[in-house]
């Protein structure tokens, strides 16, 4: 018996070291903050840019998808490398420049559907998908808005191997594709109004070091609000008026559930470093017990 329990505490160990396959982080928002951003000669991000860096700074802390490549793959913008105001490609750019992190910039329909072929294929791995959004130069077209919602189920799958997400924009150029994964969730397109939006307990947890500043007016107006079934995501801002207008999760965070074949709504899932000490204390747990079975005329199994 001492020996299985040994055996047993070892695994515990060995998974709490090795980590959990887990999905990744998701920030999905009814915002234009792209467009509502700039970048001073210094090379600081203001507004709605430094939401963008914050956020995109979190989202890539959570990730756990192995063998990753590249760090972030924006879909629906090419490169700006000055870094224009008001430009969604320049808005992703200067926010992974500020932050050392590269950009693959993936521009047009036939680039974003060779893409998504080239994930599935393992020919490019990155850490984070940033979909472009609306309202914004050099961002999603309808065409581009219909390749994403032609490959949902793919973006699906890259968070729920423990890829990272983040996404803005209203309409169904920027949430078809969330539409194709939730038909349940509503997305209430022109309901929105970022003057006295706040963060929730949720969204507190999941993305340190946001605060209502980077959500509310004083980053930019917002466009959409979500209600209806949200599946494995939570409201992570609520706007001035108690709508919630961005949505998703930290670690952990699925997209689709409830379903058949689908994981459960209950995304909670154990820290590796609380396997760890659950690993200890059943190492713990062994020594002591083999220590009281080998006092006098006891017999050790």
């Amino acid at each position: 018996m001492i020996k299985s329990l040994s055996r047993i505490a070892a695994a515990c160990v060995l998974a709490g070291v090795s980590g959990l396959s887990m999905a990744g982080p998701v920030i999905l928002g009814g915002d234009d903050l792209t467009d509502h951003g700039s970048r001073t000669a210094g090379g600081v991000n203001l507004e709605g840019w430094l939401y963008i860096e914050k956020a995109v700074s979190n989202v890539l802390s959570g990730v756990t998808r192995a063998g990753t490549t590249t760090d972030i793959v924006a879909l629906g913008s090419a490169a700006n490398v000055t870094f224009n105001s008001g430009n969604a490609g320049g808005a992703i750019g200067s926010a992974a420049n500020v932050l050392g992190k590269t950009v693959t910039f993936v521009d047009g329909v036939a680039n974003i559907t060779q893409f998504f072929l080239d994930l599935a294929n393992g020919a490019i791995n990155p850490k984070m998908l940033w979909l472009a959004g609306t309202n914004a130069a050099n961002d999603l077209d309808a065409a581009e808005g219909a390749a994403l919602t032609a490959n949902a189920a793919a973006i699906n799958a890259f968070g729920a191997s423990g890829g990272g997400i983040m996404s803005h924009g209203s309409g169904v150029n920027a949430y078809g594709w969330l539409s194709a994964l939730l038909p349940g969730l509503v997305e209430n397109v022109g309901q929105c109004n970022s003057s006295g939006a706040t963060l929730t307990a949720a969204g507190n947890a999941a993305f340190p070091g946001l605060t209502n500043n980077d959500v509310n007016s004083n980053a930019g107006p917002c466009h959409s609000s979500f209600s209806g079934d949200f599946g494995g995501l939570t409201t992570l801002a609520f706007d001035g008026q108690g709508r919630s207008y961005i949505i998703g999760g930290g670690a952990g965070t699925i997209i689709q559930c409830g379903q058949p074949g689908q994981p459960p709504c209950d995304n909670t899932v154990p820290e590796p470093s609380s396997l760890l000490l659950i690993g200890i204390a059943g190492l713990g747990l062994a020594a002591q017990m083999r220590r009281r079975q080998s006092k006098p005329g006891k017999t050790v199994v």
